[in-house]
């Protein structure tokens, strides 16, 4: 019991961290995309979603580990016939699409019950949909591949290491994103000044400087995950390291391409994109690490 157990936490885990990094980065991309500020305001979608801008929008990312675990719950009874399937990503999605897009018992938007039961327009519910069927498909192939790797042959396994090593630096650089976006609205607070998320949303100038900083992050978790897991380098000097990259990074490109940002507020807001680093590594390679 101790060891099945241990073996959901390990799978909880990993399904709250995909459905949070899927979550958060195709939620950026589409907000962008299809100008949600803008449609939210719009007669009769004012009235069902709040404004992109509130409060309450911050919070949207926050839950998605709450509702990964929630889905580890529900797929944990039939985790094996999803696994022992050959497109087992495939079965996981269909039951996205099935049980959570289209065939939803409450009149939910995109789903049929929505289209018959909800004042919303068409249109509405079909620009929704590019953005949850890629979520959910990005879930399903991400958590079936991260489960399947530890049940290889080792051969397959080592064959597919870079690749492995690669996707693994991406989620975590992706989830330390939210990071660097608490720190921001931890900052704004603390100095009493008003975000319009709206705007930083959709200023490219800078996103930018996350992406820059992003790029960075892959590179350095590649670099340095291998010499924590053989321990020749201790979880806190990866921490500072990260800690001072994700203050330099964003330091540098507010002085090059924006406005010179204050020192200590640079060292604020790295603060947390390097520990949601390091706490990423500790769970992700704990697996792979060496025993001393």
């Amino acid at each position: 019991m101790k060891s099945n157990f241990k073996e959901f936490l390990s799978f909880a885990g990993k399904a709250a961290l995909v459905q949070t990094i899927t979550y958060f980065i195709f939620g950026l991309i589409m907000s962008n995309l299809f100008g949600y500020g803008r449609l939210f305001q719009l007669e009769v979608i004012r009235d069902f979603m709040r404004p992109i801008n509130s409060p309450y929008t911050f919070f949207g990312p926050l839950i998605q580990p709450i509702r990964g675990l929630l889905f580890a719950i529900g797929l944990w009874p039939i985790r094996s016939a999803i696994l022992d399937n050959k497109r087992g990503w495939l079965v996981l999605w269909g039951i996205f699409v099935v049980f959570g897009i289209l065939g939803t018992p409450a009149a939910a938007p995109s789903s049929l019950e929505g289209v018959i039961y909800s004042k919303l327009p068409l249109w509405y519910h079909v620009i929704g949909l590019p953005e949850i069927l890629l979520q959910t498909l990005a879930f399903s192939l991400i958590l079936v591949w991260w489960e399947k790797g530890k049940h290889q042959p080792r051969h397959l396994v080592q064959k597919g290491a870079l690749w492995s090593d690669i996707l693994k630096a991406v989620m975590i650089a992706s989830f330390a994103y939210m990071g660097y976006a608490v720190g921001s609205i931890l900052s704004a607070i603390v100095a009493k000044a008003n975000i319009d998320m709206e705007a930083a949303a959709s200023d490219w100038k800078t996103q930018m400087m996350f992406v820059v900083a992003f790029v960075f992050n892959v590179i350095l978790i590649l670099l340095v995950s291998k010499r924590w897991i053989s321990h020749k380098i201790a979880l806190w000097q990866i921490y500072l390291l990260f800690w001072l990259v994700d203050t330099i990074a964003p330091l540098a490109y507010q002085l090059i391409f924006l406005s010179p940002m204050p020192l200590l507020l640079a060292i604020f807001i790295g603060f947390f994109p390097a520990l949601v680093i390091t706490i990423g590594m500790r769970i992700i390679y704990r697996e792979s690490a060496i025993p001393s």
